[in-house]
């Protein structure tokens, strides 16, 4: 057996690196490991669930944050929760049973910047209703453009339950004011993508044009399907202003 095969003999699995990371106390407490790599935690009203697997020779860690409360009734729509993606410092696959220092420094570091990224349902809200992906420091939100209309929903729904008028009001404002939209087809890239990867990936789509889509029209449909799960009806459009001269009439 040559170097390199012993090499890859050693090497962690995904689970064996959650295993270790979790043997070393570098998750948040509560942490637990799902297996084939995943684990969860749960934090301020939030849940974690993050997963590893191999990008080459590095890890790559990819961390669903969404709403614990209300997340469970939702499992058929993602748990009302975005992806994140931790692009910093790019590490070795770990070999052995436990993990060296600058992977625990990495796992560490993860967590403190997933968490702090998002670290509250508001919070969480917020990020719903951007229309396009959102990076801060090495956390990268994904947030697909032709996904918009859906979040929106997801967003009313917590602050519905989180009873923020204010946000709601805001929320309803973007629902009822975009009307229609164009969005593109084109592949979406990691930041670690080299450009002729995007090159390549990007010449798939020539013949693919871009979609019109109704914001209002698609978060009515989606808010519609919530309002079902959850046995309560939530408008989504902005209240009428009330006619001044009503209060004299009465």
């Amino acid at each position: 057996m040559g170097t390199q095969e012993k090499a890859m003999a050693r090497a962690m699995t995904p689970g064996g690196l959650v295993t270790a990371a979790l043997r070393d106390n570098l998750f948040p407490a509560g942490a637990r490991s799902w297996g084939r790599g995943w684990l969860a935690w749960t934090m301020a009203d939030l849940e974690y669930r993050a997963v590893v697997d191999r990008d080459g020779e590095s890890p790559r860690w990819r961390v669903f944050v969404g709403d614990a409360r209300l997340g469970p009734a939702f499992e058929d729509y993602g748990r009302l929760s975005i992806p994140l993606d931790h692009v910093g410092v790019r590490l070795d696959w770990p070999e052995g049973s436990r993990l060296g220092a600058d992977q625990a420094v990495a796992v560490q570091a993860l967590c403190r910047d997933v968490m702090s990224f998002a670290g509250s349902r508001r919070q969480l809200a917020l990020l719903m209703m951007s229309p396009e992906d959102v990076r801060r420091g090495d956390v990268v939100a994904w947030l697909p453009a032709g996904g918009w209309p859906g979040r929106l929903a997801q967003a009313l729904v917590i602050a519905t339950d989180l009873n923020d008028q204010p946000l709601a009001s805001t929320i309803r404002g973007l629902i009822t004011s975009k009307g229609t939209r164009v969005v593109s087809r084109r592949p979406r890239h990691r930041p670690d993508v080299t450009q002729a990867e995007r090159d390549r990936l990007d010449s798939l789509y020539l013949d693919h044009g871009d979609l019109e889509q109704d914001v209002h029209r698609e978060a009515r449909h989606w808010l519609a399907q919530y309002c079902e799960i959850l046995g309560r009806t939530i408008d989504p459009s902005l209240p009428q202003p009330r006619d001044p001269g009503e209060s004299i009439r009465g």
